[in-house]
């Protein structure tokens, strides 16, 4: 919909038809206002698990005195967060901030700051945090000699042994791979 005037304010509703029957029907209220009485700073955030948002809710004078609340769209309602991890701050002069802490992959969501019987909503996307991986590579000091040298004619001395066991690196896929260069004769 493209547009839109006051005038196209109203229910409309979106169906699938079966069998000769409109079977499935989703409604919605739409309502076309020339300047928004309530609205979001930011209309999606995306937050890595366990982290903190802040939402920034705007409201006209207007509606100074309504009830300002933050609410989650759940199976076609909106349920009303009163929970320690959820703080609303008003400053009475055209905003009010929600602070959302400790969050689970589970608060994803669609959420809405609702002042009096209008909303504005907010799209919250809650992330696994990826942290580094740290692939730890055991092997004995035998096993390793063993790597080292193997399919080496000559033979080397500790300080050789050390020296290349010093150098080894970890890679992905937990392979052990020995440095290029001179008199290096093992692919790993």
């Amino acid at each position: 919909m493209r547009n839109l005037q006051e005038q196209n304010t109203g229910t409309y509703w979106c169906a699938v038809e079966i069998t000769g029957y409109w079977d499935v029907k989703e409604w919605i209220y739409l309502k076309i206002q020339s300047a928004l009485d309530v609205s979001v700073m930011s209309s999606s955030v995306i937050v890595d698990e366990g982290g903190n948002i802040s939402v920034q809710c705007l409201y006209t004078s207007t509606y100074k005195n309504e009830t300002k609340q933050w609410c989650r769209y759940k199976d076609k309602k909106c349920y009303t967060s009163q929970n320690a991890s959820v703080e609303i701050s008003d400053d009475r002069r055209g905003s009010y901030t929600v602070v959302m802490s400790g969050l689970m992959k589970s608060d994803s969501g669609w959420y809405y700051c609702s002042v009096g019987d209008l909303q504005a909503p907010v799209k919250l996307t809650v992330t696994v945090a990826v942290t580094d991986l740290h692939i730890p590579v055991e092997f004995t000091v035998t096993e390793a000699t063993s790597a080292v040298t193997s399919d080496s004619s000559s033979t080397r001395d500790m300080r050789d042994i050390h020296k290349s066991l010093s150098t080894l690196i970890s890679i992905p896929n937990n392979r052990v791979q020995a440095p290029s260069g001179e008199g290096q004769q093992n692919k790993y």
